[in-house]
């Protein structure tokens, strides 16, 4: 691909828009509309969620059962992407895909994905233990931004005036009133728009939203919201694993997630995700680099 090809600016109107991809030669599929991050650098939700809808592509009868990705390098918004997609195994059971976003002569994703056969297990799938407010009875992000204006970029992040996204946190007092943030939290997010049942486009879309808000756990000791303001925050990798062939991820899904800092700037979140009946659709690990600002 040319460093020539050019992308449009996503306008979050339509996440299928987003994730959907042109065929070309050879199992590659391109990308020509981009969604930022408040880097000025694609948003990583929008490379896995291609990433994975781009090797389903080669998968035909089966679905998703884990998706690794490792960010390489921050991808331009302005220029469009391409992924490649290399067939590792097709055996009885697995599929195995490995997958390269390319941007120009740059490689931004190295990522694997294995699919297996569709079809619920015999055994009792794993449900939230505990009470959980629903999300009806909890703030949207824009009146937490009106409760806490000093954290305005952190509440609104990825916010606009048309969401996409509906992003509820089960306990916004501990997450923004305080000088340090919980050691876990949880918040409810839903798409706001009807998504089909086309192949594998729900698991694509978990895979855009898994990376939609950060964890508050890595935080800086000054507040949640000093996260984004005088920090650098960037996902080196992220590990996703599907525990359901039907993530309905046009419903209300509650993350619970915990952080772990460590040394030289990283961080390690790991989260499940529920369905709003409390079952077990999904978990997920990312390795994320948080450093201060230098400009």
């Amino acid at each position: 691909m040319g460093t020539f090809d050019r992308a449009r600016a996503w306008d979050q109107g339509d996440l299928t828009q987003l994730l959907s991809l042109e065929d070309g030669p050879q199992d590659t599929f391109r990308a020509t509309v981009n969604d930022s991050n408040v880097n000025g650098r694609v948003y990583a939700g929008q490379l896995l969620g291609q990433a994975l809808w781009a090797a389903a592509q080669t998968v035909p009868n089966r679905v998703p059962s884990t998706l690794q990705a490792t960010f390489l390098q921050g991808a331009r918004p302005e220029d469009a992407l391409e992924y490649k997609v290399e067939a590792l195994q097709d055996g009885r059971r697995f599929s195995s895909r490995h997958i390269y976003g390319v941007q120009g002569t740059a490689v931004v994703l190295s990522a694997h994905a294995t699919f297996q056969l569709p079809g619920e297990s015999a055994e009792a799938a794993p449900r939230l233990a505990g009470d959980i407010p629903p999300p009806e009875s909890l703030p949207d992000l824009r009146e937490l931004a009106e409760r806490y204006p000093g954290q305005g970029e952190a509440v609104q992040l990825r916010f606009t005036g048309q969401p996409l996204l509906d992003i509820r946190p089960v306990n916004p007092e501990a997450y923004f009133g305080n000088a340090s943030a919980p050691s876990e939290i949880a918040y409810w997010v839903r798409l706001l728009q009807p998504l089909t049942a086309e192949g594998c486009l729900h698991h694509a879309a978990l895979a855009y939203l898994s990376d939609c808000w950060f964890n508050g756990a890595l935080a800086p000791p000054a507040s949640a919201g000093g996260l984004r303001h005088g920090h650098y925050v960037a996902n080196l990798n992220h590990t996703l694993w599907f525990h359901t062939p039907e993530p309905a991820c046009d419903d209300w899904l509650l993350f619970v997630s915990q952080g772990t800092r460590s040394l030289a700037g990283r961080g390690l979140a790991l989260a499940h995700i529920y369905r709003r009946d409390g079952r077990l659709i999904a978990s997920m690990a990312q390795d994320l680099l948080i450093s201060p600002r230098t400009d």
